[in-house]
């Protein structure tokens, strides 16, 4: 071995190629070298004589040397950070690509690029299939909103709870963000209770604003379209899920008398259940116990210990007699059979109830039973008003 390679490479020979040599020199130049320090024999001494030189080719006049660079360092897992960040603030059409494939970037080197790359160069960064837990965090902490809806696009991003409610709270307002998050199977359901609330009182101001229908009739309108949304999430829910949720909405107020006597009046019973368990302070198994009693006293004493207006009395007793009969029957109903139901015990049971409470009963199946139920309950209430 010469003296010049015992002490490592005579790189004067490469620094006259960049002084004198034309566009085609220094692109051979170019692909020698990272041959050089992309061959693992290469010694550590001769990766670091050769690095100046690739720093001086990282901003070379021509942009096609640049690119052959960038395209030769792509996949080079041992390349100097000097180089790489050099490579990264080149033209889009350069950085880009190498950025979204060099293996040199630890989560150091990736949240560098965040906190002082532009916005492109933040995305890639974001769907880098190697990109730290700590970069993510930054991410969705820090990171304008397109950088934090690239992490959707990143298959190896598995978000968490805290993850999703950090998103939804600093971007529920964007449409981007609210479709995105509503897209994950896994997105927390007081999420999709809140998204189901803002998007009605969007719409009510909405319909405020151009005067479409008249403002009670919006109000009313509003009112139906949030109840349902709320409803189908917690019917979806998994028991334990709808337990915590209700809890949730219960902090938030939105788990009102009027929710839970729409759920009874379409037979939506698991979520009455999960209600009534909540504002009695029960498990799901003792409110389930005590509310589909044969014995009245069952149901009398849940319903006091809820809390709920007396006038809800009537329409909730009678759902949960109509459940009691269809266990024993072993049958299964639909909302619209399941609201008759639900009409036929409230006109030919209870003894003790009166005629107005009777048609006050009747008429909560008028406002929020199934549709057809609806029309048939309306009709009943105004015979019985006629006939009182």
């Amino acid at each position: 071995m010469s003296e010049v390679n015992s002490i490592g490479l005579d790189v004067s020979v490469f620094t006259g190629v960049l002084d004198i040599g034309d566009v085609d020199a220094r692109m051979t130049l170019t692909r020698q070298l990272v041959a050089l320090v992309a061959d693992p024999a290469t010694p550590k001494i001769e990766r670091t004589q050769v690095t100046p030189v690739l720093l001086k080719l990282s901003v070379d006049p021509s942009a096609e040397v640049r690119r052959v660079l960038a395209e030769e360092l792509a996949l080079e897992p041992l390349l100097h950070p000097d180089v790489a960040f050099s490579i990264i603030a080149d033209i889009d059409e350069i950085a880009l690509p190498f950025l979204a494939q060099t293996p040199a970037l630890n989560g150091w080197h990736q949240i560098a690029i965040l906190r002082v790359g532009d916005e492109p160069r933040q995305i890639t960064v974001a769907k880098r299939p190697d990109l730290s837990a700590e970069a993510a965090v930054y991410v969705i902490k820090v990171g304008s909103l397109k950088v934090a809806l690239a992490l959707f696009d990143n298959p190896q991003i598995v978000l968490e709870d805290v993850d999703y409610h950090a998103l939804y709270k600093r971007f529920g307002q964007a449409e981007a963000m609210c479709e995105k998050l509503l897209a994950q199977s896994d997105l927390p359901l007081d999420i999709r209770i809140l998204q189901a609330r803002r998007t009605a009182l969007r719409m009510r101001t909405l319909m405020a604003e151009k005067g479409w229908i008249a403002a009670n009739d919006a109000v009313e309108l509003v009112a139906d379209a949030e109840d349902k949304a709320v409803m189908q999430v917690l019917v979806e829910a998994t028991p334990v899920e709808r337990a915590k949720v209700t809890n949730f909405m219960a902090a938030k107020n939105m788990l009102t008398s009027a929710l839970i006597v729409r759920a009874a009046a379409t037979g939506q019973m698991t979520v009455v259940e999960a209600a009534l368990a909540h504002l009695c302070g029960l498990n799901a198994q003792r409110a389930s116990e005590q509310m589909y009693s044969r014995s009245s006293l069952g149901f009398k004493s849940i319903f006091k210990r809820s809390g709920l207006p007396q006038s809800c009395f009537g329409i909730l007793r009678a759902a949960c007699d109509v459940v009691i009969d269809m266990r024993e029957e072993g049958s299964d109903l639909t909302a619209s059979e399941f609201g008759g139901r639900v009409l036929e015990a409230l006109m030919t049971r209870y003894e003790a109830m009166d005629a107005a409470d009777r048609a006050k009963q009747i008429e909560y199946l008028g406002r929020y039973g199934e549709e057809r139920i609806r029309k048939v309950a309306k009709r009943l209430k105004a015979d019985l008003v006629r006939a009182a």
